[in-house]
């Protein structure tokens, strides 16, 4: 697997959530936990055969563990994957959203603007006071 980040890549936090497995437990833990120990022969058998039991049932519940903390961080990756697509593509449908009003706006000021030069090209507009020719006063 390229590169050992996978900080907000979709693709590889997908990747790695497919490939985490976690491997089967022997059959031989199984099996040697199934048994008791022997008791029979010297005392350091007897301890050995004890001490091979404890470790064996150390080791099973330490690969339990582990199986388990990989699935769970498969999972987890798994889902900030999922969330990072939806993200994603809430992100992309604001930023759409937000593009057509900036283009909207766009558009309308060209229009205001194309109508204010027309009317400021030189073309007189009739006037509408009723005194005629005389201007009103301002003050």
């Amino acid at each position: 697997m390229p590169g050992t980040e996978i900080n907000g890549n979709i693709t590889a936090m997908t990747a790695v959530s497919q490939q985490l497995t976690a491997p089967d437990i022997p059959s031989s833990v199984g099996t040697r936990l199934g048994g008791m120990p022997s008791l029979t022969g010297l005392f350091e058998g007897v301890a050995m055969s004890v001490l091979d039991k404890a470790a064996t049932a150390s080791m099973a519940a330490f690969m339990g563990k582990v199986t388990e903390d990989i699935l769970t961080f498969s999972g987890k990756t798994r889902t900030a994957a999922i969330t990072y697509s939806a993200a994603d593509a809430a992100s992309a449908l604001e930023l759409a959203n937000k593009a057509t009003k900036v283009i909207k706006q766009g558009v309308d000021f060209v229009k205001s603007s194309a109508a204010t030069g027309t009317s400021q090209t030189g073309e007189e507009k009739p006037s509408t006071d009723a005194a005629g020719d005389a201007p009103s006063a301002s003050v």
